[in-house]
């Protein structure tokens, strides 16, 4: 036992410990760093890159990095690349870990909700936002702990560097025990000093974990909320204060002969649609008919195959002649767009509470002072009944109330448009009024509003004008009095098929 006490708090050993950090953090931080540019090219839809990146992290992943090691030692002189032992280690090492770390970042990436990244798109959140305030915070609960897994996997690979001669932990452990011959005091005291530093990187990993976890943001977030003085929630919004004459009052959104393709197959069909300012346009139609596909459309967020959309001037996803705008220009394209939508499945951001959420487009987007949208984003939550669950996380409420989160998001922002995707069929049935409800008090204050939806008896009492569309193809529009008298075959087969449908679920 003196023997084994002696050699744990052995200078020297620890000294060769200090050398084992030392590869560890160098390696690890460069294996994430571009881990996390070969995360991103592993995923990209062209081939010419993705292709090349997943060779690469295949042949590293595939091989023994004690041979990579012994390679790169021997193979960079013939080049006239000399380095020192520890330099030739840590490259090593690093190369090595670049193939893992892109693969766990990966992993984290596609584990985040794609309607969320499709939502900070819609917002005009630029890529490299999407990325930090999105993606990265809720991958990060998915990286932790394999990349924790992995951190001290790496500290024990250290140990391989003795071969080239880098005098660490392992290596002096072998060389007092040539020395004395006492095997078991001092490789059992190296062992001891390996335990102590795995236990301190469990320990930071413990520590992220917790940090990052959701219970303890809301938590941290209840106890921010609760400091804030009361008159930081008074900001007014600007939305219209009157009904607008909706049949004299100009455009605000011009689609012209849109026509959108997947794979081939013709969704929408030389569609037009004019909606005036203050209007309440429902879409109707059956599942596949176009209405979400329409809505996406509008801001730019599925690829046309031609046709122009633009609001008052501003032409969204193009130039004036139709000719797609460039990835890069699409976030300002949408942000200057004055469109706001809801979307089916909520997509808020998870990791965010309330307030977070409703504030997001204004902090990221809008470049607004936090103060003051943390005051437009309690008025906005007060305008759907939630300023009371402002600290609560997307988890901790129903159905109902994300979705209510969703409709704030989108006014904070004090958008000209709004468009709804389908706001209530994600909803159990008695859900939905509370939701219903939210959009009939909106339509009383003159925002623009497109709808898409199933509720007929909904579509009835709020609409100014309701769409049918059938195949990607605009059918009938008119006032809401068709519903009770269509003027096609098409859409009075439809108003048939949900009454019998709507009777069915009366008598379930």
């Amino acid at each position: 036992m003196d023997d084994f006490l002696k050699y744990l708090t052995f200078p020297y050993l620890w000294e060769g410990a200090v050398i084992a950090v030392q590869l560890l953090v160098g390696a690890l931080a460069g294996g994430i760093l571009i881990g996390f540019f070969l995360a991103l090219a592993s995923t990209s839809k062209h081939w010419f890159i993705r292709v090349p990146v997943k060779v690469y992290i295949y042949l590293l992943r595939g091989t023994p990095v004690l041979l990579q090691l012994i390679l790169l030692y021997n193979v960079l002189p013939e080049f006239g690349l000399r380095f020192s032992p520890f330099t030739s280690a840590l490259l090593a090492l690093m190369i090595n870990e670049t193939a893992f770390c892109a693969e766990i970042i990966r992993g984290g990436i596609m584990a985040t909700d794609r309607d969320q990244s499709m939502a900070a798109q819609a917002f005009g959140y630029s890529r490299t936002k999407e990325m930090i305030h999105v993606v990265i915070p809720q991958a990060l609960r998915a990286i932790l702990p394999t990349m924790g897994n992995e951190t001290v996997g790496l500290l024990k690979s250290t140990s391989l560097a003795s071969v080239v001669g880098v005098n660490e932990l392992t290596m002096r452990g072998q060389a007092i025990v040539s020395q004395n011959f006492l095997f078991i005091p001092v490789l059992v005291a190296s062992g001891g000093i390996y335990l102590i530093l795995s236990t301190l990187l469990a320990g930071g990993q413990w520590w992220l974990e917790k940090f990052y976890n959701l219970d303890e943001r809301a938590r941290r977030a209840r106890a921010r909320l609760a400091k804030l003085p009361p008159e930081a929630d008074v900001m007014a919004m600007q939305l219209p204060k009157q009904r607008w004459d909706t049949q004299t009052a100009a455009p605000v959104l011009e689609v012209d002969q849109l026509c959108v393709e997947y794979a081939g197959k013709a969704v929408l069909k030389s569609l037009s649609l004019t909606v005036r300012r203050g209007e309440v346009v429902v879409l109707l139609g059956r599942s596949g008919s176009g209405k979400s596909t329409l809505l996406k459309s509008i801001l730019a967020l599925t690829p046309r195959s031609s046709g122009t959309i633009q609001t008052e001037g501003h032409f969204m996803g193009s130039d004036e002649n139709g000719r797609p705008l460039a990835a890069r220009h699409l976030p300002a394209n949408r942000a200057k767009s004055g469109i706001g939508i809801v979307f089916q499945h909520f997509a808020l951001f998870d990791h965010l509470t309330a307030l977070e959420n409703v504030m997001s487009i204004l902090l990221r987007v809008q470049g607004v002072q936090p103060e003051i949208a943390r005051a437009k984003a309690m008025r906005a939550l007060k305008m759907v009944g939630l300023q009371d669950f402002a600290a609560s996380l997307p988890h901790e409420l129903s159905g109902g109330q994300k979705q209510r989160v969703g409709i704030a998001r989108a006014l904070a922002a004090e958008p000209q448009i709004l468009l709804f995707d389908e706001p209530t069929s994600a909803l159990d049935p008695e859900l939905v009024r509370e939701v219903n409800q939210t959009m009939r008090s909106l339509a009383q204050t003159g925002i623009t509003m497109i709808i898409s939806t199933h509720d007929i008896a909904f579509a009835a009492g709020v609409a100014d004008r309701v769409v049918f569309l059938q195949n990607g193809a605009l059918i009938e529009e008119g006032p809401p009095s068709i519903l009770q008298n269509p003027q096609t075959p098409a859409f009075a087969s439809f108003m048939e098929h949900e009454k019998i449908t709507e009777a069915q679920h009366a008598n379930a």
